[in-house]
């Protein structure tokens, strides 16, 4: 992004979230909140999705990871080729709250967000880094 300018990164993040948006709506993902290029999704918040919340994650992510790659990095320039994004999943108990009043923020919190963050950080590009909880759970759910 240190190439383009901040409207271009802009303009990119819109035509990627509103992909990412799409697929969330598919696969009942509740789109927590998004930071600088970060997108973070969780689903089973209430408990109704128990018997399938993994593999809706881990479908969404490939899908993500397909729609992204399907995405110009500048549309004025396809010789930059697409986006190419890195996804982490965890599972296990969250907070959740809305924080503020002024603008007020829905946000997650607890060691389940801060361990999927450090796994999509340290994935490779086009790949899932997944939690061993949740293949745990994926064996059970796939």
């Amino acid at each position: 992004s240190q190439k383009f300018s901040p409207m271009n990164v802009s303009i990119l993040l819109d035509r990627l979230y509103q992909a990412f948006d799409n697929l969330a709506k598919k696969y009942h993902i509740f789109k927590v909140e998004t930071i600088g290029d970060a997108y973070m999704g969780v689903t089973n918040l209430d408990g109704s999705e128990f018997e399938t919340h993994a593999k809706q994650c881990a479908l969404y992510a490939q899908d993500a990871i397909r729609a992204a790659s399907q995405i110009l990095i500048d549309e004025d320039d396809p010789s930059l080729g697409c986006v190419q994004i890195r996804v982490g999943i965890n599972s296990g108990p969250v907070v959740s709250n809305v924080i503020g009043s002024l603008n007020p923020r829905y946000g997650l919190f607890g060691d389940t967000v801060n361990t999927a963050s450090r796994m999509e950080s340290h994935s490779m590009p086009g790949k899932i880094h997944c939690s061993f909880a949740t293949a745990q759970l994926l064996t059970q759910q796939a």
